[in-house]
């Protein structure tokens, strides 16, 4: 179980009717740890999958963590496929190619392969590095239970960084503001504009 490597009680999962591109059936966890669990929690992840489990996108903010968790999931032996702004157009074509196709069913990558890209057999995201912005996470979660997907999804994100906790506190909020129910608002009070 998870609860070796974290405290469940600060597992968030959040229904999202919400973040208005999350499909309300994607499930969101939030996962607080230390940098150095970041690795172990992820092979644990993706050897408890099921193999029928559709594909994963696991999100690295930089080129050179999606070559370095390649390296460890080769040593793993864990197939996958990179994706990573310095590679030529031409073979992130050809990689994103043989994804799609489901030859290999993990892809590391950057926020590149968040935008536009058909994902409909992707049941996971992870956020290997937490997004820097809101409008990354959205896109970045946006891969997961999209239209002709036969899976709800999940949108799983390791949280390391005090500022980390601040968006996913942002995140929360953005959920909760959008499922309040109808009429209710006025009991709260209303938030400073801008907050």
């Amino acid at each position: 179980t998870l609860a070796k490597f974290t405290d469940v009680g600060q597992f968030v999962t959040l229904s999202t009717q919400s973040l208005h591109r999350l499909p309300p059936h994607v499930q969101q966890k939030f996962i607080r740890l230390k940098g150095r669990d970041k690795l172990p929690e992820l092979l644990q992840l993706l050897k408890e999958r099921p193999s029928s489990g559709g594909a994963v996108l696991i999100f690295c903010n930089a080129a050179s963590t999606v070559n370095w968790l390649g390296y460890i999931l080769d040593d793993h032996k864990v197939k996958h496929l990179r994706l990573q702004g310095q590679m030529s157009a031409a073979a992130r074509a050809g990689i994103f190619a043989s994804f799609q196709k489901g030859d290999v069913s993990v892809l590391v990558c950057t926020d590149l392969a968040s935008r536009g890209l058909d994902t409909s057999s992707v049941q996971l995201v992870v956020n290997y590095d937490f997004p820097d912005t809101l409008q990354d996470y959205l896109h970045r979660a946006g891969r997961v239970g999209r239209v002709g997907s036969k899976a709800p999804g999940a949108v799983v994100s390791f949280v390391t960084h005090r500022w980390d906790v601040d968006l996913v506190r942002k995140i929360e909020t953005a959920a909760r503001k959008r499922t309040g129910l109808p009429g209710m608002d006025s009991i709260n009070k209303p938030l400073p504009k801008g907050g």
